[in-house]
């Protein structure tokens, strides 16, 4: 297939309507960037052909020119020194040139026009390139915003919300089990502190009272 028809095929293609008809867009967009990007390539090196080839049909048309010039010089140089020998070999030459002349202007002709073929597809392929990478981008922003309301929406599910709300009731009434353990303990502590204390005062008061009795049978 050439890369005019290629080119054509894939620049004539409806976009918006073959990505709506597949499943994933988003891998169709890629694949068609690159089948793009492939083509755009393929264009531009047959660009770089033709452009070579125009300048090489520029150097020939400028060559030939030249020597239908030094022939008609020859030509009129011959007639006025009545050589007509010499004067028919320049005319002759000069004719050749003229028609070699024609031909290359018409090649070069077809080459400009392909050229210029060229030129406007590989706009056309540009645009259509940007026209599918800003479709790609929007349909991976709208796939990742997606994505993540779904993800909020799992989260944020009433059975989920349920099964969260139980786990910070099972949570709280563990730290009020451990509060009660604490307040218990230290109202024990607090209760022996107290017994303590009156153990000791009625040691004293036991010793003092001993004292006294000692001293008054003295």
């Amino acid at each position: 297939m050439g890369i005019f028809t290629r080119i054509k095929d894939i620049a004539a293609a409806d976009t918006h309507r073959l990505l709506d008809l597949v499943e994933d867009p988003v891998s169709m967009a890629k694949h068609y960037i690159r089948q793009l990007e492939e083509q755009i390539d393929q264009a531009r090196l047959a660009l770089e052909k033709q452009l070579a080839a125009e300048q090489q049909y520029d150097l020939l048309v400028a060559r030939t020119g030249q020597m239908i010039d030094k022939r008609t010089r020859q030509a009129e140089l011959a007639v006025e020194r009545e050589e007509e020998d010499i004067a028919r070999l320049a005319i002759q030459e000069k004719l050749s040139h003229s028609k070699l002349m024609q031909t290359y202007l018409e090649q070069r002709e077809v080459i400009r026009k392909q050229v210029q073929a060229l030129q406007e597809e590989i706009a056309r392929l540009l645009d259509l390139h940007k026209e599918l990478s800003d479709k790609l981008n929007f349909l991976l922003a709208r796939s990742q915003a997606a994505a993540a309301l779904r993800a909020t929406v799992a989260t944020a599910s009433p059975g989920n919300i349920s099964k969260i709300s139980r786990g910070f009731d099972r949570m709280e009434q563990k730290i009020m089990t451990l509060e009660s353990g604490v307040l218990a303990y230290r109202s024990m502590d607090q209760s022996n502190a107290r017994l303590t204390g009156w153990s000791e005062q009625d040691e004293v008061e036991s010793e003092l009272a001993r004292l006294k009795a000692v001293k008054q049978t003295q």
